[in-house]
C-alpha cells in the first residue's frame, strides 16, 4: 500500500509558498519526503492563493522550485479539475449538503479519493464535514 499524500489547502499552500514555512509545515514536509508521500494540491487552490502580485510570485516560485537537498521544499504536484474530479466535487457537496462556498475545500477532499490523504489546513471543520461524505477514504486534517 502506498502512503497517502500530503494535501495542501489554501492555508497549507500559502505556508508552503512562504519564504520560510512554519516549523510545523517543514516537519510535515520532511516526514512526507521520508515516507515517500506525494505533496499535492488542486489547481483551484492556486486560484484562491494567487491574489496580488506578491502572493502570486511567491506561489509561482513555490510551484516551480524543487531542491532535493532541502526536505522542506519537496516537489509539489498540481491536480487539475477534469470531469472525474468535478463529479467527485459535486458528489461531496451534495452529500454534505454544502453550497458552492465550499467548492475549493471540496476539491481538496476530492483529490484525496479514493485512498485518503493528510490535509494541511487551518480550518479542519470544513474538511471534516466534507470528508464525512466519503467515509471509506482515510482523510485526516492536520492543523497548521
Amino acid at each position: 500500500m502506498r502512503p497517502v499524500p500530503l494535501v495542501l489547502d489554501s492555508a497549507g499552500l500559502t505556508e508552503f509558498a512562504a519564504p520560510r514555512p512554519s516549523d510545523r509545515l517543514r516537519a510535515l514536509l520532511a516526514e512526507a519526503l521520508r515516507r515517500g508521500r506525494e505533496v499535492i494540491t488542486p489547481t483551484l487552490v492556486c486560484a484562491e492563493v494567487a491574489r496580488g502580485r506578491h502572493r502570486t510570485r511567491a506561489l509561482e516560485a513555490a510551484v516551480t522550485r524543487y531542491d532535493p537537498r532541502r526536505p522542506e521544499r519537496p516537489p509539489l504536484r498540481l491536480i487539475d479539475t477534469d470531469f472525474a474530479v468535478a463529479r467527485q466535487v459535486g458528489s461531496l457537496l451534495h452529500a454534505s449538503r454544502s453550497g458552492s462556498e465550499r467548492i475549493v475545500d471540496a476539491h481538496v477532499v476530492a483529490v484525496c479519493l479514493p485512498d485518503g490523504g493528510l490535509v494541511v489546513t487551518s480550518d479542519p471543520h470544513d474538511i471534516d464535514a466534507l470528508a464525512a461524505a466519503a467515509p471509506a477514504a482515510r482523510i485526516t486534517p492536520v492543523t497548521l
